[in-house]
C-alpha cells in the first residue's frame, strides 16, 4: 500500500520536491473516515510512535481535544464541502507543544467523490505564541459592551449572552487567546496569568478588529472574582471601543500636516522656533532663504549663530529680556537686531517672539522680516532731512541779515522829526520786523532740534524755570498772576539746556498770554510742576484760563497753527518745536483742556544720561 502511494505521489509531483518535503514537511494520507494510510518519519516523531504502528491510526491532528471547539468545527465544514483548509494546528505530546502551519487537501476520484486527504504541516512552534482560530469577524473587538468569563488557562466558561450572535455553547471551551490579534496573545497570556496569582485587576489598550473590519481602539479590563475564602474561582474580560479617541487622533495628525505644510510653504516671512534651551528645532523655507542654512545644517544649533558676532551680546540680551515678558504673560515687543548669514553677510531683521508650553517643555517662535530695504529708506530719509534742516538753518540765517539792516534804517529815521502818521508807519514797521525776527528765530531753532540734543547738561530746573519767568515779566497780565512751583527731583536729570528752556518758555508764555482777567471770583493761576524720575522727567503746566475748544485740540501741534489772534507776537511754531523736540528723543506730550476751566500740558522727556 505504501508502495502505491509512494508512486502516486512521485507521478503528481516532482521528485526532488518530494525529497524536500520529506526532509522538511510533516506528511500524512488519510482515507474518507480520517484514518492514516501513510505517514511519512516526520509524521510518526511528531506522534512519538513508528512509522509502522501509525498505519490504521485516527489522524490526531483532526482532532479536537475539545470536541466543540469552533476552529475544529470549521475544518469539518470546509473538508466536506471539498474544499481545503490551511490553518495553524496545536499537537501536544507528554513532553512538548507544537504549533502546526497545516494545510489539509480532499483528494477526489472521478466521480469527484472525496476518498482521501492530504495532510501537510510545517513545525513553527518556536516562533508562534498561539494560533488565531477565528476569522476576523471574530476577534476581540465583538466582545465590546460585553462579559466573558475565563479560567486560570484562559478557557471560556461562560458569557453574558451571545456575543457572536450565536448559542453560547459554540465557544464555551475555547481559549479567549483564539480571539486577539497575535500581537497581543502573549501579552493577554502574561496578564491572564499575573491577575490570577495575584489578585489585581489589569486593564490595557491594544488594536483590534471591530465587526465591520475597521481597526479600532480599544480598552480591556481582566477582573479577578473572589469567594467567601478569597479564592479567585475566575476572571472577567470586557472590552471598550474608543472610537472616539482614534478619530480625534487622526483629526490631530491631519491638522498637524496641515500647519507643517503651511508653515513650510511661507517664504517670505522668516519663522524659527526654539526650545527653552534655545537650540532651534523648526525652520521654515523662508529662513532657509534668508539665512542661507538648510534644515538639516541649522536645526540643534543655538540661536546665537543667527546674530553678528559684533551685536551677540546685545542681542542676547534683547532676546532674554523679551523672553522674561512671555513667561511674565507680558505683551512682547517688536526687536531689531543684526542677523548673520551663512555666508558671513550681515543684514537688519525686526521680529517679535510668541511662547507657549507643551506640557512641561517651553518654545518659542520667532517671526522675522528682512528689513534691509527699509533701512535703506531710513537712512535716505534721515540724510534728506539732515539736508532739509541745514537749508532751513542758512535760509532763516541769511534772511536775518536784511532784517538787520532794514532794522538800522528804520532807528535813523526815528531820530529824524517827522508828523503823528509817519510815526505810526515806523512803529508798524518795527512791530513788523520784530514779528519777522522772531518767527526766523524759531524757525532756526526747529531746523537745530536734532543737533542740540547732543550738547547734555545737569539740568537745574529751580534755575531754569527762575530765568524764564524773569524773561516774560514785560508779558501783559504777568503780574496779575498767581505762579505756584513744585519740583520734585530725586536723581540727576540729564538733558539739553537750550531746549529744556524752550519748552518751559512757550508753555509758560501760553498760559500767561491765554489766561483769563483777574475778578472778585477769580484769581488767575500758573502752576509748575516738575517729576524727575530716574528714566524720565515730567513737566506739568497746568493753568485755570481761556481753555482750548475740543475741535483744536488736535490741530495746536500743526505748523503755524494759531488758536486765535490775541497775541499778534506769536509765530504759530512754539507748540510745533515742543512736540518736535518730544518726537526725536522719544518722548510724549499729553493735552488736557476745557473752555473756560483751564489747560494742562504734560511733557515726557528721557533723562539722557
Amino acid at each position: 500500500m505504501q508502495d502505491k502511494i509512494k508512486n502516486n505521489l512521485l507521478k503528481q509531483q516532482d521528485s526532488d520536491l518530494l525529497a524536500s518535503l520529506k526532509n522538511h514537511v510533516i506528511i500524512a494520507l488519510t482515507d474518507n473516515k480520517g484514518k492514516l494510510i501513510y505517514a511519512n518519519e516526520k509524521f510518526s516523531d511528531l506522534l512519538g510512535v513508528t512509522k509502522e504502528n501509525t498505519l490504521g491510526r485516527c489522524n490526531h491532528l483532526l482532532k479536537s481535544h475539545v470536541p466543540n471547539r469552533a476552529s475544529y468545527v470549521e475544518i469539518w465544514s470546509t473538508l466536506q464541502a471539498g474544499e481545503a483548509w490551511k490553518g495553524v494546528l496545536p499537537h501536544k505530546t507528554n513532553t512538548k507543544k507544537y504549533w502546526l502551519e497545516t494545510t489539509i487537501k480532499p483528494l477526489k476520484n472521478n466521480q469527484g467523490d472525496v476518498v482521501k486527504y492530504l495532510t501537510l504541516c510545517n513545525d513553527i512552534s518556536n516562533y508562534y505564541s498561539h494560533p488565531v482560530y477565528s476569522k476576523e469577524k471574530h476577534l476581540i473587538g465583538n466582545f465590546a459592551n460585553e462579559t466573558i468569563y475565563i479560567n486560570k488557562c484562559g478557557k471560556i466558561i461562560n458569557t453574558s449572552r451571545s456575543v457572536f450572535n450565536s448559542s453560547n455553547d459554540s465557544f464555551v471551551g475555547c481559549f479567549i487567546y483564539d480571539f486577539v490579534n497575535p500581537s497581543d496573545q502573549e501579552y493577554l497570556r502574561k496578564e491572564v496569568k499575573r491577575v490570577f496569582d495575584t489578585g489585581e485587576t489589569s486593564k490595557y489598550k491594544s488594536i483590534g478588529l471591530c465587526p465591520k473590519e475597521k481597526e479600532t481602539t480599544f480598552i480591556t479590563k481582566i477582573k479577578p472574582v473572589v469567594n467567601l475564602h478569597d479564592e479567585i474561582i475566575y476572571a472577567t474580560i470586557s472590552s471598550k471601543k474608543l472610537k472616539a479617541k482614534v478619530k480625534a487622533k487622526d483629526e490631530l495628525k491631519a491638522m498637524e500636516l496641515k500647519y507643517s505644510n503651511i508653515f513650510q510653504s511661507i517664504n517670505v516671512g522668516i519663522i524659527v522656533v526654539a526650545n527653552s534651551s534655545g537650540d532651534i528645532i523648526e525652520w521654515n523655507k523662508g529662513a532657509e532663504l534668508a539665512f542661507g542654512y538648510t534644515e538639516t545644517q541649522i536645526i540643534g544649533e543655538p540661536l546665537t549663530v543667527l546674530i553678528s558676532k559684533k551685536h551677540v551680546a546685545t542681542g542676547v540680551k534683547e532676546l532674554l529680556k523679551a523672553v522674561e515678558k512671555l513667561d511674565n504673560n507680558m505683551y512682547g515687543e517688536n526687536i531689531e537686531m543684526l542677523g548673520l548669514k551663512k555666508n558671513g553677510q550681515e543684514f537688519p531683521v525686526e521680529f517679535t517672539i510668541s511662547h507657549w508650553k507643551n506640557g512641561e517643555e517651553d518654545f518659542y517662535c520667532a517671526i522675522m522680516l528682512d528689513i534691509s530695504k527699509r533701512k535703506k529708506l531710513e537712512e535716505k530719509l534721515k540724510t534728506t532731512t539732515k539736508d532739509l534742516e541745514l537749508f532751513l538753518y542758512r535760509a532763516a540765517h541769511d534772511l536775518k541779515a536784511p532784517l538787520t539792516s532794514a532794522e538800522g534804517l528804520l532807528n535813523l529815521l526815528k531820530e529824524e522829526k517827522m508828523n503823528d502818521r509817519s510815526t505810526q508807519v515806523i512803529d508798524m514797521l518795527d512791530e513788523t520786523l520784530e514779528k519777522s525776527r522772531s518767527l526766523l528765530d524759531d524757525l532756526a531753532f526747529a531746523s537745530i532740534v536734532s543737533e542740540k540734543k547732543r550738547a547734555i547738561s545737569i539740568i537745574d530746573f529751580e534755575t531754569e524755570i527762575s530765568k524764564v519767568l524773569t524773561q516774560l515779566k514785560g508779558t501783559e497780565n504777568f503780574d496779575n498772576i498767581v505762579f505756584e512751583t513744585d519740583i520734585q527731583q530725586t536723581t540727576d536729570f540729564h538733558f539739553n539746556q537750550e531746549l529744556i528752556k524752550f519748552v518751559f518758555q512757550n508753555l509758560i508764555q501760553n498760559a500767561i498770554i491765554y489766561s483769563r482777567p483777574i475778578t472778585d471770583n477769580h484769581i488767575p493761576k500758573i502752576q509748575i510742576e516738575v517729576k524727575a524720575l530716574d528714566a524720565n522727567t515730567h513737566i506739568i503746566i497746568t493753568d485755570n484760563g481761556q481753555g482750548i475748544g475740543q475741535e483744536h485740540i488736535d490741530k495746536i501741534f500743526n505748523l503755524y497753527y494759531k488758536i486765535s489772534s490775541r497775541n499778534p507776537q506769536s509765530t504759530g511754531l512754539g507748540l510745533f518745536v515742543i512736540k518736535r523736540i518730544v518726537e526725536d528723543l522719544n518722548g510724549d506730550i499729553l493735552v488736557k483742556s476745557e473752555l473756560n476751566q483751564g489747560t494742562s500740558f504734560e511733557v515726557i522727556l528721557p533723562n539722557l544720561f
